[in-house]
């Protein structure tokens, strides 16, 4: 508390004279960007606050930025230009994933920003960069080509690698520009930290530099989607399916579940809905997972967007509420959505394919612990009567071990508000519903060993309907695992087939043979491929052929990638290759009868040439 306090004094210290003129507006933008938010940070390790972890994402206050810039002094813009711009890099380089890829990845080739040049392979481009590649393109294919959600909008996504431990987050992603009318659809582009070595990143070991790298990969290529259905998302919902979509992505990694705490500690007074802060916004990604057990597939959350891609702007550009979208894509139930969310975060009866995570949802604190017994009048906590879409926790235990029901009284209940009643003992928990005559709710048997616990939700007064599987949303059979699961951590992720080239330098160069195959993991790829590792990088003369061909061949494959009959072409040239490479065995006897020929041939033309050689000199004579 104290060095809480410290910080906001010596930062209102410093800070504050710096901004006294801007407006607030400004003001709120420079706190957030450029030297004053850098001396903030400063101050926070001077106290001794700079092992807390990074931030999880930037695109709400970079969305913002953008959006407000015009309204900002002049001053101001000066300040905050360069972000509002796309990521400037050190000798900036760029590969582009396979023939059939969807990412440029943009890397510092110097500088703060350039990423760990380790290059085992030997083909220019440092293995990180690779690895970056590899995971957009794994998450591309679970959300796009698995789940079904939109692709952004163009050809290829670009992906920034950018030191960002001073700016104390993990990414971000960022419209190029803004809708123009009558869509409402944007490009992007993603920003990410060039390594996430750091300890506020790897919160001091618990997690790898590559979980880390996943999670945000699918975290803000998941945004990306959410751009391209509709500029206007509200931030909040939009963090929620973010964060929701790192373990539906990555089941292993479960970070996610660090921020549960933030919002489960809060239930009783933020709104489902309410604004973002202190984190609140990625714990409450729960609400995502409880829709789709109830109601029996992962494909509500994306019928929520694509209701939302279906929405136009409104008349001031300003974000659309998504609980009226969520509203109408459950079919006017989402107060008794809301109830059943409640009740499951008390009981904790998770059902999913998630369910050996359950010991990392944090339980919800019970506002009042009481010990009681008989009948007694029970008055709803102020927080949960007063703000839509709450709920609060009373909890009470027996005085006694007589065994007798005990009735809890709740006069003047609002038609805002849910009730229900739970006893858990050693058998389990057992739900006992509100009467709505005598206004009370009863539990029988409140004896020693069990606990009764009083549910408070407002769900904004909508109780017509019980808690329904609606609509009937078609299983997932697309999601069904393969064999190799959904979670990359199971699939060896292949080194990706690139090569580097200088900013400006041209379309991005990909490997002939995969622009002639079609396909990266083409068995001819995949053949010439397994000939590079362990024939030409173990040798000096077949790692410098390597090299030159990496330095020669973006051009060409660019071109031959465009062009059916190229294509076609290419891979009639490359036939002797690719047999030599299947059949080496085969090829060398071929290469010594070739080569036996030849040399048979050139004998018998040196035998001829001093014959011929007299004559003429004769003739000359």
């Amino acid at each position: 508390m104290a060095k809480s306090f410290l910080v906001r004094a010596v930062f209102i210290l410093l800070v504050v004279p710096a901004v006294a003129s801007a407006a607030a507006l400004d003001d709120y933008y420079l706190s957030k960007f450029g030297q004053q938010a850098q001396l903030a940070k400063a101050l926070r390790a001077v106290v001794g606050l700079e092992g807390e972890p990074a931030e999880r994402c930037r695109t709400h206050l970079y969305r913002s930025l953008k959006r407000d810039f015009s309204a900002l002094e002049p001053a101001t813009q000066k300040a905050l230009g360069k972000y509002v711009s796309r990521p400037v890099l050190s000798g900036e380089e760029r590969i582009c994933t396979p023939a059939g890829g969807h990412f440029n990845i943009h890397y510092a080739a110097s500088g703060a920003d350039a990423p760990d040049p380790t290059d085992n392979n030997v083909n220019g481009v440092p293995d990180w960069v690779e690895t970056v590649a590899g995971v957009f393109e794994y998450v591309y294919g679970v959300e796009v080509n698995k789940m079904g959600y939109i692709a952004p909008p163009g050809t290829k996504y670009d992906v920034y690698l950018s030191d960002l431990t001073a700016q104390q987050y993990y990414g971000r992603t960022t419209n190029d520009g803004f809708p123009t009318p009558p869509s409402t659809s944007v490009g992007t582009y993603i920003e990410i930290d060039r390594a996430f070595t750091h300890s506020m990143f790897t919160e001091s070991g618990r997690y790898t530099p590559i979980q880390l790298l996943q999670i945000t990969a699918a975290h803000e290529f998941h945004h990306a989607i959410q751009f391209a259905y509709n500029y206007y998302f509200d931030i909040w919902y939009g963090e929620v399916t973010a964060t929701w979509m790192e373990d539906e992505v990555y089941n292993s990694v479960n970070q996610l579940y660090s921020y549960l705490g933030k919002y489960v500690t809060v239930v009783d007074s933020l709104s489902l809905n309410g604004p973002t802060g202190n984190n609140t916004e990625y714990g409450r990604w729960i609400f995502n997972r409880f829709l789709a057990e109830t109601q029996g597939s992962r494909t509500v959350v994306r019928s929520i967007w694509e209701e939302l891609g279906r929405e136009p702007a409104n008349s001031s550009r300003t974000d659309i509420p998504m609980l009226p979208i969520v509203q109408r894509v459950l079919q006017n139930n989402l107060g008794n959505n809301f109830f059943g969310f409640a009740k499951k975060m008390l009981v904790r009866d998770w059902a999913s394919a998630h369910s050996a995570e359950l010991p990392s949802i944090p339980s919800v604190v019970p506002l009042v612990t009481s010990t009681v017994s008989g009948t007694i009048t029970v008055q709803p906590p102020v927080s949960v009567t007063s703000t839509p879409y709450t709920f609060g926790v009373y909890r009470y235990l027996p005085a006694n071990s007589t065994g007798l029901p005990l009735t809890l009284n709740i006069p003047g209940l609002s038609s805002d508000l849910a009730v229900a009643a739970f006893r858990q003992d050693s058998s389990g928990w057992q739900e006992y519903a509100y009467n709505t005559t005598s206004g009370s709710v009863t539990v029988p048997a409140f004896t020693s060993g069990s606990t009764v616990y009083l549910l408070f939700c407002n769900n904004g007064g909508d109780m017509g309907n019980p808690v329904v599987i609606s609509p009937a949303f078609p299983a997932d059979a697309h999601l069904i695992s393969d064999g190799t699961g959904l979670d990359a951590n199971q699939l060896v992720i292949p080194p990706v087939t690139v090569v580097s080239n200088p900013a400006g330098g041209g379309g991005g160069g990909c490997f002939i043979a995969t622009a002639a195959y079609g396909s990266y993991l083409h068995p001819k790829v995949a053949r010439l491929r397994s000939f590079r590792d362990h024939h030409l990088l173990t040798n000096a003369p077949g790692r410098f052929l390597v090299s030159l061909y990496y330095r020669l061949s973006p051009p060409v494959a660019e071109v031959i990638g465009e062009y059916e009959w190229m294509r076609g072409g290419v891979r009639l040239l490359l036939v002797p290759l690719v047999l030599a490479v299947e059949h080496p065995t085969g090829a060398l006897m071929l290469l010594l009868v070739a080569g036996g020929g030849a040399v048979s041939r050139l004998a018998r033309r040196r035998r001829m040439i001093p014959a011929a050689g007299a004559g003429s000199e004769g003739a000359s004579w």
